[in-house]
């Protein structure tokens, strides 16, 4: 096909700049350089896990014993350290990024077993938090090591929390599955836009087949390193976060589907007409239908776990604006999960606000059952928040789901 004289222009246009350019000796456009800030962020992301452990407890013995979801070490007094979760961003300084390490101790300690010199003598069981930041020569610094306890509604230094007879964070306070399995997963996100980094915490567990998950918001006091619980508002005024009226349906779904994981096919289609009806009380054929067996217990543990997941449900379903709630009518909202076996939170934004409505962006793994495969999907989702007199609830969304390719 012959060419037009303007396409075959601007060939030989091109094919000239690539002949100057070879004869320049090939030079290369040059790579833009990182920013100060990504360079710092780079730095503490690739701190070993090793180098880590040492700056937080220096000439302390280690050695490695795991290296799975939670990599572990032991120490030669019986006790074990793990690595539950890593972060790096700007939790008390706005002019450089600091990494945030969560480390569970835990296992068995007397004065006997542990070397006087040891630094982990006078420390408890519980989970820690280490700041680590760079100094002037870009080199890693322990900025401090505090007892994270939940139950005082602060982040505290381990020698006041011991003086107090503080327990570390942990389920069964505001866990409502205590004894049960326990995780912990962190998430760093500016909250409020201060520039400050908010800490979140999701505590979860199973307790007689019932799920549990919360997320609890800290909020640094500006004082040393003490961090304030974010707490719920009281009754009668509105929240002054609505990212945690997200998180906190997230948490009611997370369980809510959690809980309802294990009914397969035609249990499922059962559980979910009950759920939907108007009637709250169970069918004795449900109750059959769902149990272990017929025995006293199994019914028993069956009612907890049918009363649990909706009750569930109705928590999330209760932080939707009543403008929401008119299109979005219970039964349709309770069958959009009837697939739906848990949710995890992977990011969040900063919320943006403006007068009496906010904009908060997450990014969520969404896992469903197809047929005998469990699927999952991440998503973005845009959730739009209005204030009302019971605080912020949610009023619309917007999930556009992610491929690995985008």
């Amino acid at each position: 096909m012959p060419m037009h004289g303007k396409t075959l222009a601007a060939f030989l246009l091109l094919a000239l700049a690539a002949i100057v350019a070879a004869c320049q000796g090939g030079e290369e456009t040059p790579t833009p350089t990182p920013s100060l800030e990504a360079q710092a962020r780079q730095h503490l992301e690739e701190l070993s896990t090793d180098a880590l452990l040492s700056l937080t407890f220096p000439g302390v013995a280690l050695w490695p014993l795991s290296a799975g979801l939670f990599p572990t070490w032991a120490l030669d007094d019986g006790r074990r350290i793990e690595v539950r979760d890593r972060l790096v961003d700007h939790f008390t300084r706005h002019d450089q990024p600091q990494l945030a390490a969560f480390l569970y101790l835990h296992g068995p300690a007397t004065d006997n077993e542990t070397p006087p010199q040891s630094q982990l003598l006078k420390l408890p069981e519980g989970l820690f938090m280490a700041l680590i930041e760079l100094d002037s020569r870009d080199q890693p610094i322990l900025a401090g090591l505090s007892l994270l306890d939940s139950s005082a509604a602060e982040l505290l230094e381990a020698a006041p929390a011991l003086a107090q007879n503080r327990r570390p964070f942990r389920e069964g306070v505001d866990n409502l599955a205590p004894g049960g399995d326990w995780m912990l997963f962190a998430l760093a996100v500016d909250a409020d836009n201060d520039g400050l980094e908010e800490l979140i915490f999701q505590d979860a567990g199973f307790s007689d087949g019932i799920y549990s998950v919360f997320y609890l918001t800290f909020r640094w006091t500006g004082s040393d390193l003490h961090w304030q619980r974010v707490a719920p508002p009281p009754e009668g005024t509105a929240a002054d976060l609505p990212t945690q009226t997200v998180l906190d349906y997230l948490a009611a779904v997370a369980a809510a589907t959690g809980t309802a994981e294990p009914w397969q096919e035609p249990q499922r289609l059962l559980v979910w007409q009950w759920l939907t009806s108007s009637d709250e009380s169970i069918p004795e054929e449900l109750l059959h239908a769902v149990a272990d067996d017929d025995s006293d217990a199994s019914l028993s543990a069956a009612g907890r776990k049918l009363e649990a997941t909706r009750a569930l449900f109705s928590d999330a379903y209760g932080l939707l604006s009543p403008e929401r709630q008119n299109l979005h009518p219970w039964p349709d909202f309770v069958n959009g999960f009837r697939s739906a076996s848990g949710t995890r939170l992977v990011q969040m934004l900063p919320p943006t606000l403006e007068d009496e409505q906010a904009t908060v962006q997450a990014v969520i793994i969404a896992f469903s059952r197809e047929g005998p495969d469990l699927v999952q999907r991440r998503f973005r989702v845009t959730y739009e928040l209005v204030r009302g007199e019971e605080g912020w609830r949610l009023n619309d969304f917007d999930a556009k789901e992610e491929h690995p390719s985008e």
